[in-house]
């Protein structure tokens, strides 16, 4: 899997975008992953959808809850400037990372753009 490195609001997001369909934003960290990246790419595919991962395993601590409430909020804007980026309608987001909170802010932010919203 090769990433390309993308800046939003000056942070550093490694991002993976392959396929076609419905499109799934998945935003993920290596230490606290449940599952293979590689086979959760495979499943998606499979099922005919776009996966978008957005990897924060370099930039981000493997402990979400050890970020201020500031940078959980730059996040979760940098997230929906992604959506907006990717032109991201009908989005799927899932998650080994965010919090139920940030899932919260990131639906409203995304509105009826937003499919489903799962968390893994």
């Amino acid at each position: 899997m090769k990433f390309n490195i993308i800046y939003l609001n000056d942070q550093r997001y490694k991002i993976y975008d392959i396929g076609e369909g419905q499109s799934v934003m998945f935003i993920f960290h290596r230490e606290i992953a449940m599952d293979d990246l590689e086979g959760i790419v495979r499943l998606k595919l499979k099922k005919h959808q776009r996966v978008i991962i957005v990897d924060l395993s370099d930039d981000y601590p493997s402990d979400i809850s050890k970020m201020t409430e500031e940078a959980c909020q730059a996040l979760i804007d940098d997230l929906h400037l992604l959506a907006d980026v990717y032109w991201l309608d009908n989005v799927v987001v899932e998650s080994d990372y965010i919090n139920k909170p940030m899932h919260k802010t990131l639906t409203s932010l995304l509105g009826n753009r937003c499919f489903s919203l799962n968390t893994l």
